[in-house]
């Protein structure tokens, strides 16, 4: 901190005193564009700043100005509310030095650059909740949060990967509980599931950390990019086995779901669709002279048509008949909107009456919907394009090997028999549809 600068006028009880009381302060310069203002009336003396604007915006005054404290003309100084001609000097260029330090940027928090980054999404992009959540749960609360952004080093970031492949959510811990009283173990392949669902999860959590983290720097923020470029993903935790329907199971859970749940079943199962862009849906969306569904507000921020077949077409008449264009077509039974715990709870209850194991989630509709279309022949650009995605990598990704193959057409033809297969006894009850 700069040393004190005397004032013959100002730094002693005594020097004030002989002071004439004026409205106008008396002024003493500390650096430049920094002063230290006295203000002597009948009742007592007070100290002031006054700091100039580096540069003033027209019609703005050129310096702003403000009272710190009182000065210890009648009272003893206390180093809080009255204080002596150093102590206020002395908090002016505290003062002075934080705000050097924000305007620098090297007080920038990752707490910070966490709010900044969800403030921009929610006015840029569709994600700003989810990410939000997600980010309030693995950084917020995470020894990373209070951080500057400058002093960041690799070895932050692995501290905060070995957190967070640790944390458990509350409920999980109490459900863990309870299946251990009731005697219920897991097996060594549920865990296994269990620990690549979790990688997978703070894989996206990598993702939104890095962009986070990197929006900050491209706006101008300190921060050391080597430290987060070099955390990696979990390799392997982002290939599941995805879940998909049955045309027998799909049958049995919409018999087994109530009204107001079937025809939203229904409608995953035709369009393809995500949860939340179906219950956006209003009336005017279903065109039946096109046979098409219109998503205005898509995930990616595109809107696109869905092509329904006969019964697809058949079921938004259905839906629509007697609506006016912008009235919603799901609703619960109660006339009240879905909402995701809601919908949550009636797919899990649904799929334990139709028998449906492992439980379906309503993502689940959407990668049948695919899936049946991969296994029928339709090209992975058109799955693509009904589902809202810019290109094939995904469906490629996730449904690529159920579409018909010509190299697998070519081994199965080639490949000789190697001899008779095992005897048994037991055979395949399976439904083959």
């Amino acid at each position: 901190m700069a040393r004190i600068r005397k004032s013959r006028s100002l730094d002693s009880r005594e020097a004030r005193a002989s002071l004439p009381a004026r409205q106008e302060p008396y002024w003493h310069r500390i650096e430049q564009g920094l002063f230290i203002g006295y203000r002597k009336s009948a009742a007592g003396g007070r100290w002031l700043v006054r700091r100039y604007r580096s540069a003033a915006v027209p019609g703005q005054a050129r310096y702003v100005e403000r009272a710190i404290a009182v000065s210890d003309d009648h009272r003893k100084a206390d180093g809080l509310e009255v204080l002596d001609f150093g102590q206020a000097q002395r908090k002016i260029l505290s003062e002075a030095e934080d705000q050097a330090l924000e305007a620098s940027g090297q007080n920038y928090t990752v707490r910070d650059a966490v709010a900044d980054y969800v403030d921009w999404l929610h006015r840029n992009r569709k994600s700003g909740d989810a990410t939000a959540v997600m980010l309030g749960a693995y950084v917020l609360s995470s020894p990373l949060a209070d951080k500057r952004l400058a002093d960041l080093k690799a070895a932050d970031f692995d501290q905060w990967l070995a957190w967070a492949l640790k944390r458990r959510r509350r409920t999980r811990r109490k459900a863990t509980e309870s299946r251990s009283v009731e005697g219920n173990t897991e097996s060594k392949a549920e865990a296994v599931e269990r620990l690549r669902r979790r990688k997978a999860t703070i894989n996206r959590v990598i993702n939104s950390v890095k962009a986070c983290l990197n929006h900050a720097v491209s706006a101008g923020k300190p921060g050391n990019t080597d430290a987060w470029a070099r955390l990696k993903k979990f390799r392997g935790a982002d290939s599941a086995r995805l879940r998909w329907l049955t045309v027998d199971e799909a049958d049995r859970l919409q018999n087994a779901a109530p009204a107001d749940l079937r025809a939203l079943i229904a409608a995953g199962l035709n369009t393809g669709c995500r949860a939340g862009e179906l219950l956006a849906l209003r009336a005017g969306d279903f065109d039946p002279r096109s046979e098409t569904l219109l998503i205005a507000d898509s995930k990616s921020g595109r809107p696109r048509r869905v092509p329904l077949t006969g019964e697809g077409v058949a079921l938004f008449e259905r839906l629509t008949a007697g609506k006016i264009e912008d009235e919603p077509l799901f609703l619960r039974a109660d006339g009240s909107p879905w909402y995701r715990v809601a919908l949550v709870r009636a797919m899990r209850a649904a799929c334990a009456v139709a028998r449906v194991r492992p439980a379906a989630t309503f993502h689940t509709l959407r990668h049948s919907y695919a899936s049946h279309l991969a296994q029928g022949g339709v090209p992975l650009m058109f799955i693509a394009d009904a589902l809202g995605h810019s290109d094939t990598r995904m469906v490629s990704t996730h449904y690529g090997h159920l579409a018909p193959s010509h190299v697998a057409d070519a081994i199965r033809a080639a490949l000789p028999r190697f001899g008779k297969s095992p005897q048994t006894n037991v055979t395949d009850m399976r439904a083959r549809k």
